[in-house]
């Protein structure tokens, strides 16, 4: 393994792309580690997030558990998160590059939910018939 050093500056733009990552992406990842990776100066951090010390160049350079969050982020595809909003992606885009603001608070967006069939709405016909009481 490589070892890059990276600036504090740069080390921040890791923490808060874990911040918002945490936010916004499902799922579990090892970042309890994170501090560890970044002092020991790996060029390959917690679960496959790549970083990079070279001017002019993005810091994380890679995500491998999650490479559309990484390009939302830093590739400015818009629709590589489309639980996202435009709004959504540019706040956390400032929030992790540049330090600017805050992340935005994901709104749980209801899901369109298929038509069912309740209990008041049931044919009677559907069920057999009870045996007689004995």
């Amino acid at each position: 393994m490589a070892q890059v050093v990276l600036s504090e500056e740069q080390k921040d733009v890791v923490r808060r792309y874990v911040t918002a990552w945490r936010r916004w992406r499902p799922g579990i990842r090892a970042f309890a580690r994170l501090e560890d990776d970044l002092a020991k100066r790996y060029d390959i951090l917690v679960d496959g997030i790549a970083v990079d010390n070279r001017p002019g160049r993005p810091v994380i350079t890679a995500d491998e558990k999650d490479g559309k969050f990484h390009a939302a982020i830093f590739r400015n595809d818009d629709g590589a998160v489309p639980d996202m909003t435009a709004d959504e992606l540019e706040q956390t885009r400032q929030f992790i590059i540049h330090g600017e603001g805050t992340v935005p608070i994901r709104k749980w967006r209801e899901r369109k939910l298929e038509a069912r069939i309740g209990a008041a709405h049931h044919d009677e016909t559907d069920f057999p018939p009870l045996p007689p009481a004995a």
